[in-house]
């Protein structure tokens, strides 16, 4: 691959860069401008608690989290809410189980956006629904951020390729498909990140026999402009 195009590859799908802190816990980070994702895995009985300037969301993807943002507490299980820290809010988790829990957690800030959350800091689902034939998502949304959790089908199901004027972040979570962005393809598996950013041409396919789960961020919020 000539240099021109593994920095277009890497700009679209960086790798990601291993954090292992002194708790015991790894971070797969991966970061694009304002943007770093964060593919966390918390080893059991760790505990911890912080804040910084950046908003972050996040969810459990495998096992259980106590979450805490502000004094609001939650048991966080997989895929059922999103936390929202707004900037310089204490938050933190506690793995209360004998497993290693995976969980997703998005740090950004921009001076332009304002940093919303629900009153007691989590989201519920907002709507469930088909979004192609056979492609289930839900929906969680604030004012200015839409997560979406969907299934792209096995042997060929696809999103086609499309753009918008919202910024796109991708997060495989399940299985594997192809993401294109711009002509750049690149095979998507778990914790494999794609940033798209708004008018740029995109589009997903899964090739495989068994069906892929991902995380979609919309920014602004793309398919509930409201709540």
């Amino acid at each position: 691959m000539n240099k021109d195009l593994m920095d277009t590859k890497n700009l679209y799908f960086p790798e990601p860069v291993l954090k292992e802190w002194d708790n015991g816990v790894k971070q797969y980070s991966t970061k694009r401008g304002n943007t770093e994702v964060l593919i966390s895995y918390v080893p059991p009985g760790t505990t911890f608690k912080h804040k910084h300037k950046e908003a972050q969301l996040g969810m459990v993807i495998s096992g259980e989290l106590l979450v805490n943002v502000a004094g609001y507490e939650r048991k966080l299980t997989p895929l059922d809410s999103v936390y929202i820290a707004p900037p310089n809010v204490l938050h933190g988790a506690t793995n209360c189980s004998n497993q290693e829990v995976i969980a997703i957690d998005v740090k950004r800030y921009n001076e332009n956006e304002k940093y919303t959350a629900p009153n007691e800091y989590f989201l519920e689902p907002f709507e469930k629904r088909d979004l192609l034939p056979g492609m289930g998502v839900t929906f969680f949304v604030e004012d200015w951020i839409e997560v979406m959790i969907a299934e792209i089908p096995s042997n060929g199901g696809e999103m086609p390729q499309h753009k918008h004027k919202n910024e796109q972040i991708g997060i495989c979570i399940g299985g594997d498909y192809e993401m294109t962005i711009e002509g750049v393809t690149y095979n998507m598996n778990f914790g494999s990140t794609y940033f798209c950013e708004p008018r740029e041409v995109h589009g997903a396919i899964n090739k495989s026999d068994h069906a892929s789960k991902s995380i979609n961020l919309f920014l602004p919020p793309r398919y509930h402009r409201s709540k």
